[in-house]
């Protein structure tokens, strides 16, 4: 399991991408989604005043979920798809 956004797991599973723009979109995408999921969540325990546990930011948490085989980076879909 990578622990960092550094580690070789992570690089390796990037270098394999061909599309280095799709990459990258895909991954500010979900790291957009953890700031949104850790927001609300903070939002909720702020009135039980629990420690926050250490998390890694938003951008390597994606790099990492990426890695770990817990998202897959997929092509975007157009926009003119939805014409007929």
């Amino acid at each position: 399991m990578a622990k960092s956004m550094f580690s070789r797991e992570v690089a390796l599973k990037l270098e394999g991408e061909i599309n280095a723009f799709q990459a990258c979109r895909s991954l500010s995408k979900r790291a957009r989604h953890i700031n949104e999921e850790r927001k609300e969540r903070k939002e909720r325990e702020a009135e039980s005043e629990s420690p926050e546990e250490e998390q890694p930011n938003s951008s390597a948490s994606a790099m990492l979920d990426f890695a770990e085989g817990r998202i897959t980076l997929l092509p975007e879909e157009s926009a003119d798809s939805d014409e007929v």
